[in-house]
């Protein structure tokens, strides 16, 4: 049986060098390369594709966080598990998020002996006890967040119309549209920008 190859993601250089010290034996894989952010990790899976990648929550990078990570691989490399490895603890939200955005599983740093089982199962393609329940649980909330307006309002923002185009298209008032665009915010929590949103919900397949 050839070794599964694993991408590393994590910016700690001590922790990195651990587990590729630790895991330097194991005959079921290999970490074939190792990044510390988003970026770096998307360029390299364009260069050398592997089968599991194994993903930090917070990565020191102001732009994305892994879960952002997880869910553009999963996204547009769907045969590839991510396994996300992270020291954040009772942290609900982070946890259902990381399946949403298509993490294969969730293994907590300080029980990172487990990672080789879980990377097993990953690839013998065993379904995990928790993620696709998760998944749809958090899938569903979110889809009630949006009504048909909001999802064809997301949609013309992810295509790239300024929200006076939106209000000119649709014949209503500027202010309309940034009232509306500011509720769907609320809803999310939102913070960082619109077309970000609209591009995640495009993701988790909320805007079909």
């Amino acid at each position: 049986m050839n070794r599964a190859k694993v991408m590393l993601v994590e910016d700690d250089l001590d922790w990195s060098n651990g587990l590729q010290a630790y895991f330097s034996n194991e005959t079921g894989f290999m970490i074939t390369s190792c990044v510390d952010n988003m970026e770096a990790c998307m360029a390299e899976l364009n260069q050398t594709p592997v089968d599991v990648v194994l993903m930090d929550i917070i990565l020191g990078d102001a732009k994305a966080t892994g879960l952002d990570a997880a869910l553009d691989i999963t996204y547009k490399y769907p045969a590839v598990k991510v396994i996300i490895v992270s020291s954040l603890e009772d942290d609900d939200e982070v946890f259902n998020e990381a399946f949403l955005n298509g993490a294969y599983d969730f293994v907590y740093k300080n029980e990172f002996e487990q990672i080789p089982a879980v990377i097993a199962n990953a690839m013998s393609e065993q379904v995990t006890k928790y993620g696709p329940r998760l998944k749809k649980l958090v899938y569903d909330k979110k889809k009630k967040l949006l009504n048909p307006y909001d999802v064809v309002l997301l949609k013309l923002i992810r295509e790239g119309k300024t929200q006076q185009e939106i209000a000119d298209m649709n014949s209503v008032s500027l202010s309309a549209v940034k009232k509306r665009v500011g509720r769907i915010l609320e809803k999310f929590h939102w913070s960082r920008p619109t077309k970000e949103l609209a591009d995640k919900c495009h993701k988790w397949g909320l805007l079909e």
